[in-house]
């Protein structure tokens, strides 16, 4: 993880974390199940649960694109 996106997942957190105890309750949810569905995301892609779900052409191609998409 570089220093970039390591930067971006503290100010999604904390953002998360004022804005539930300052009471925006509905900004609180998106942001907690953004950060959420991020942090959950990489584990399940790479999961043989997803294979077995989605299939193996599928999860190649998601793969492929994940890769394509961080070099461009």
């Amino acid at each position: 993880m570089n220093n970039v996106t390591r930067i971006n997942w503290i100010v999604l957190a904390y953002l998360a974390i004022w804005s539930w105890v300052d009471g925006f309750t509905m900004t609180a949810f998106v942001l907690t199940v953004l950060v959420s569905f991020e942090a959950l995301w990489k584990p399940f892609v790479n999961s043989s649960l997803a294979v077995k779900l989605f299939g193996t052409e599928t999860m190649a191609m998601l793969q492929q694109k994940n890769v394509t998409g961080r070099h461009q």
